[in-house]
């Protein structure tokens, strides 16, 4: 769920007037955020998110450090100067 919201919110950041960067026709546009599914680290492929950081006390992975020690776990986008999708691990 947090997930979907996180990539809801970059496609809003990323065209928030509803003419920014898509891929594909304009009738069925695919925004930045939704055109790299799955996809949250270098090596991705189905049924594996890629290279992730790992968190020691609880295991848990993340790929982004945010405020207050907090890790985050943010989709690719799609990067249209590479035609490819841009993680940040």
């Amino acid at each position: 769920m947090v997930i979907n919201l996180a990539s809801l919110l970059a496609g809003t950041a990323t065209n928030p007037f509803g003419n920014g960067y898509f891929q594909g026709p304009a009738e069925a546009p695919l925004e930045v955020a939704s055109a790299c599914p799955g996809i949250y680290g270098k090596g991705a492929y189905p049924g594996y998110a890629g290279d992730l950081l790992v968190d020691s006390s609880t295991g848990a992975t993340y790929n982004a450090n945010g405020a207050n020690g907090r890790k985050y776990l943010l989709p690719a986008l799609f990067d249209p100067s590479t035609s490819s999708c841009s993680t940040l691990v």
